[in-house]
């Protein structure tokens, strides 16, 4: 679309503040040189406005067909340029028509630092408002509760006339004491005045008062017009000490409760200078935005035209905190985000806001969001949930969702607002200590099988015993009912059952028949040697190994060794050792015998079901039969 004449600043937009024509006098006030119109998006211009406000331009355009307001030209090292701008609502067309006129340039480029240049024009010096009048005290009192259980740093708003508007951490020293006492209020009453007697606009003061306590103030200035004050008082510098003899002698003095007087003394906080230097930077931008939300809230009961920008100190604040923050309408419709979430998306807000996640987004992601937020406008209450998304690069994030609702004057929900919590450099560390984890357990795992299979191999049976052992016992562990964790680590354990043997003689532990009473005396010491080896360990599976070592020769019925326990005495797992342990020793040759045939093995287990073996083990053990069987042929001694 031709827009002419050429020296006349017109643009033409759509419902979206898409730039859909522009005037070369535009584009030279604008300095957007020979951008393309498809990239150019009313919101990303440097015109003050911020989507709401946009919105609401170009509904009243709309049921008036023309509209007419004001906004200003922010450039980089540039003075700020006032704008005047006419619009026409071409409905055939569905445009909007924005004529674009610069008026007198203002001075000062940050506006929010000189409010009084802000609210030099349209004054209403024909109406006298008090201050909480003008301000939403409830609001205030709300944000510097926070603020207060936050920081720690008290706050006070007081309009000329000495109302307290907004007042939390005040110290009981002064509203108690010193405020309660004419000598001592007239020293309050004097710092009062020394602190706020000719004090401008985002300036503070400090002054230690008679009473020997820090106060500041800055003002609030509304109009062009001081209105109040922002305390923060009632404090000492953490640097300079505190002298306990005058406020003892003025306890004395006045006739002060000493005690409850010396105790709230020792109430009184302690800040640094810098604490004190950035809570007084914050409360002089409180300052200024009370400034500005008052001026508004007058100018807005007689006209639309009025609206200034009062948005755009929240907007500085949200792009100060590093954290992705986002918000939508109840449609699921994005409004906007602060800085941090455009790099996250890797988007600038024309590119999501007016637009829903399925906009912007795959269908796969897009269905997760809208579920979401469904649930969170149908239960209205906080959603904390933990999602991979991918950023428009593709790039995957692992973030935690916090999201909630805000609302509108009326209670109701007006939209969603969420904070990303991007964790995935924490959840690659995770991944990579489970990992480490992982390796040591199975490093120790090995370590065990090797250390078992040396010991099996010194009595001169099979390697493999140990292995076979350790298998049967994870199968009947699983059966028994222990989770997949504790089976495990059974598993990892088991190998070590007769480490005790490594302290048996040779001449014992491979004799070739029937070991005599004092010899099989020194054969049952190896379940003791074993826990003594094992005992001393801080480690899981070292400790489950001596437990094992100890009393798997254990009997049900307490004819075993070495302590003679019976029943449910005995661990678990040596009970399940035992069985498995016994069973593969009796299926396979040894030095001293010959291997038994399977059935006779089943035979000998039965006879000693509720003798030496646990009656409900034995049942699982024959149960999985077959799997056992299977075991035993996987890891057969014939290679």
């Amino acid at each position: 679309m031709n827009v002419k004449p050429a020296d006349d600043r017109v643009m033409i937009i759509d419902d979206s503040g898409r730039v859909v024509g522009i005037s070369e006098a535009c584009r030279k006030l604008l300095e957007l040189g020979a951008k393309p119109i498809a990239a150019i998006n009313f919101l990303d211009l440097n015109l003050g406005l911020s989507l709401y406000q946009l919105r609401t331009y170009l509904e009243k355009m709309k049921n008036d067909q023309t509209f007419s307001f004001k906004t200003f030209l922010s450039q980089p090292d540039q003075d700020l340029i006032n704008l005047s701008v006419a619009g026409i609502h071409v409905p055939d067309m569905g445009v909007f028509v924005l004529h674009i006129n610069p008026e007198e340039q203002i001075r000062d480029a940050n506006q929010f630092g000189d409010p009084q240049r802000f609210y030099q024009y349209n004054r209403d010096r024909d109406k006298n408002y008090r201050l909480e009048e003008l301000m939403d005290a409830p609001l205030l009192q709300e944000i510097m509760d926070y603020f207060y259980d936050v920081t720690g740093i008290p706050v006070g708003i007081i309009d000329l006339d000495g109302r307290i508007i907004v007042q939390e951490g005040w110290q009981d020293i002064c509203t108690q004491f010193h405020r309660c006492h004419p000598e001592t209020l007239r020293n309050c009453l004097e710092s009062d005045c020394q602190l706020t007697q000719g004090i401008r606009i985002n300036q503070y003061r400090q002054y230690k008062c008679k009473n020997n306590l820090w106060d500041i103030a800055t003002p609030i200035y509304i109009n062009d017009q001081r209105m109040g004050h922002i305390f923060l008082g009632q404090f000492f510098y953490e640097d300079e000490p505190i002298d306990y003899d005058f406020f003892r002698n003025q306890a004395r003095r006045y006739g002060f409760d000493e005690a409850a007087y010396m105790k709230a003394l020792e109430q009184v906080p302690r800040f640094s200078r810098r604490q004190v230097d950035m809570s007084m930077r914050f409360y002089s931008k409180i300052a200024v935005y009370i400034s500005q939300l008052s001026f508004t809230n007058i100018k807005i009961n007689e006209t639309l035209d009025e609206l200034y920008n009062v948005l755009n100190f929240q907007t500085e604040l949200l792009d100060a905190i590093p954290t992705p923050i986002f918000y939508k309408n109840t449609e699921r419709v994005y409004l906007g985000g602060n800085q941090a979430f455009d790099d996250f998306l890797g988007l600038s807000p024309s590119d999501y806001v007016g637009k829903t996640t399925a906009d912007i987004s795959s269908s796969e992601y897009a269905t997760v969001y809208d579920q979401t937020d469904l649930e969170l406008l149908e239960k209205q209450g906080n959603q904390v949930y933990e999602y991979q998304a991918k950023t428009r690069s593709g790039t995957p994030k692992d973030v935690i969702f916090n999201k909630a609702l805000f609302r509108n004057l009326s209670g109701e929900p007006a939209g969603i607002i969420g904070v990303i919590q991007d964790i995935t450099e924490l959840k690659t560390a995770q991944k990579q200590l489970q990992q480490v984890n992982a390796e040591i357990i199975e490093t120790q795992k090995e370590v065990i099988y090797t250390l078992g299979q040396i010991i099996e191999t010194r009595s001169e049976e099979s390697a493999k015993h140990v292995i076979r052992v350790a298998e049967y016992a994870y199968l009947m562990g699983i059966e028994f009912g222990l989770d997949n964790d504790e089976a495990t680590l059974l598993k990892i354990a088991t190998p070590m059952h007769d480490v005790g043997k490594i302290g048996i003689p040779d001449h014992i532990l491979n004799k070739p028949g029937a070991l005599t009473r004092d010899e099989f005396e020194i054969i049952k010491t190896h379940t003791t040697i074993g826990y003594d080896i094992l005992k001393k360990s801080p480690y899981k599976i070292l400790k489950l190994a001596a437990t094992i070592a100890l009393s798997h020769h254990e009997r049900w019925d307490g004819s075993g060794y070495p302590a003679g326990l019976a029943g449910t005495d005995i661990s678990p797992v040596s009970r399940i050792v035992s069985i498995a342990d016994v069973f593969d020793a009796v299926s396979h040759q040894r030095c001293y015998k010959e291997a038994w045939p399977l059935d006779q093995v089943k035979a000998f287990l039965s006879e000693q079901r509720g003798a030496m073996f646990d009656p409900i083990l034995i049942d699982i053990f024959f149960a999985n039969w077959d799997r056992i069987l299977e075991i035993r042929a996987d890891l057969s001694d014939q290679e």
